[in-house]
């Protein structure tokens, strides 16, 4: 089967696919050498069925690679999955609580109560209780996705918001000792034509920018390509 086939089948994009063959969890049985000639078996389509399930259910690409190393049982993956993805929404439901009790008493920006607010969420972080903040990266990225990057019909600078763009945005963690804690690899396609400001021709954008220690630039890969057929209004 072709890539287009696969893509089609499993709802997801060609990026997708490069992503986990980047992360070393999918490995084709046929040796691939460019993407638009690839031809993919029933067993290569049944190891992305399992790797998407996998990712749906919260793990990450380091979380499958542990497995297929031996270094964990499926289950044991997902117990300790469990328990980010738990925490996660216990501060979720904080914050949600929070916000219920901030429209019920009916709070206004100008004539905010923040001593008393600010005293409720004292007390039940006294409690136990937690709350989302901008440490836990929801909206909040220290790396900016801005980038600029050249037309690749007339070269014109064009600064593009991969924000807009992004289909995955895992959070690998770390299990080796001695290092700076877990990544996050942003992976982005803009997939449909996006026109040049100057030429209004169509291109696209794809590729990755990963943080490493969480918080800080390590490194990108991004691609600029033309897009034929496709023309976009200035």
């Amino acid at each position: 089967m072709q890539t287009k086939e696969v893509t089609k089948m499993l709802g997801v994009n060609r990026e997708r696919i490069k992503y986990f063959k980047k992360q070393n969890v999918f490995m084709p049985e046929n040796t691939v050498v460019d993407s638009k000639s690839a031809e993919y078996t029933e067993g290569d389509v049944t190891a992305l069925r399992k790797l998407v399930i996998l990712t749906k259910s919260g793990l990450t690409c380091g979380d499958i690679k542990r497995i297929q190393n031996g270094e964990w049982t499926l289950q044991e993956a997902i117990v300790e999955r469990r328990k980010i993805i738990e925490d996660e929404m216990r501060r979720m439901r904080g914050s949600l609580s929070l916000t219920e009790e901030m429209v019920k008493i009916g709070v206004q920006f100008d004539s905010m109560p923040i001593e008393y607010l600010w005293n409720e969420i004292q007390q039940k972080e006294h409690e136990g209780e937690a709350f989302m903040d901008f440490e836990d990266m929801y909206g909040y990225r220290p790396v900016p996705l801005m980038r600029s990057g050249d037309c690749p019909h007339c070269n014109a600078v064009q600064e593009i918001d991969l924000v807009d763009y992004l289909w995955d945005e895992t959070l690998n963690e770390s299990h080796r000792e001695n290092d700076m804690g877990p990544d996050i690899v942003y992976s982005f396609d803009t997939e449909d034509c996006i026109g040049c400001d100057k030429c209004g021709k169509a291109f696209q954008v794809r590729g990755w920018i990963r943080e490493y220690p969480v918080g800080a630039y390590d490194s990108e890969h991004i691609d600029i390509l033309k897009v034929e057929g496709c023309h976009e209004e200035n």
